[in-house]
């Protein structure tokens, strides 16, 4: 199932970026699924097709491209770029033996190389959840789009696309990657909206011998007949 799931769309007239973050639990139904599933089944069941299928068939903003980062590329092409530098909000501390995950990050302005970036990016063990997920996802990119476009890094490009091609699923060709990459460093990072896919997300009550614990995020119910916060703002960007 996909860690993360991102709409990005690139309007070279008015010179601006817009991303909207896609909750990986948004609810919604897939085809040939009985019930609801969260989005980020889609790809497990029916891969890239099946994925980009359920969200042009759940939005006003159909995508025209997809593109699969495999998670070790992404370590990969991060150490490759120098790591970034980003302030980590609060101390992140997660350990899951099944999946291989050790998550351990201090709160502070701190060089995050790719293995540190990775952890940055999946850690969702907070009162926020997936939601805080997305928000730091986002945090990130920016980060990374206004660290990326160094003279040193400009002179390892070529170097760092054929290392990223060895870890991406995509159906654009060499050129349209370079000229969305590039859209970054003409832009600049200012040029870069961020939004996420606003949904209901219900608090649920855990009853324990009688007494309730404090209210905890439960997967967003997204009823996509009505008129979506994020989208909406999306739309404002590029209409």
């Amino acid at each position: 199932r996909t860690d993360s799931m991102m709409v990005v769309s690139f309007d070279p007239e008015k010179k601006q970026i817009a991303i909207v973050g896609l909750p990986r639990d948004t609810r919604v139904t897939i085809p040939g699924r009985r019930g609801h599933d969260k989005i980020n089944a889609a790809y497990a069941y029916g891969g890239t097709k099946r994925a980009c299928a359920r969200w042009n068939s759940s939005s006003r903003f159909p995508s025209t491209h997809y593109m699969v980062v495999d998670w070790q590329g992404f370590i990969k092409v991060i150490d490759m770029l120098g790591g970034v530098d980003l302030y980590v909000d609060n101390n992140m501390d997660y350990e899951d033996p099944y999946a291989n995950l050790k998550i351990h990050l201090k709160k502070g302005y701190q060089h995050l190389d790719g293995e540190k970036a990775g952890q940055y990016v999946r850690f969702r063990h907070d009162e926020l959840g997936d939601i805080g997920r997305v928000e730091r996802q986002q945090k990130f990119m920016k980060a990374l789009a206004g660290q990326f476009f160094t003279f040193t890094n400009m002179l390892k490009l070529p170097m760092i696309i054929n290392t990223g091609l060895d870890y991406v699923d995509t159906d654009m060709n060499l050129m349209t990657m370079i000229r969305a990459a590039n859209c970054f460093r003409i832009f600049g990072e200012n040029s870069i909206k961020s939004e996420m896919l606003d949904g209901d997300s219900r608090p649920s009550m855990i009853s324990v011998t009688g007494l309730r614990r404090r209210p905890r995020f439960r997967t967003p119910s997204i009823n996509w007949g009505f008129p979506i916060k994020g989208l909406q703002k999306f739309k404002e960007v590029h209409p």
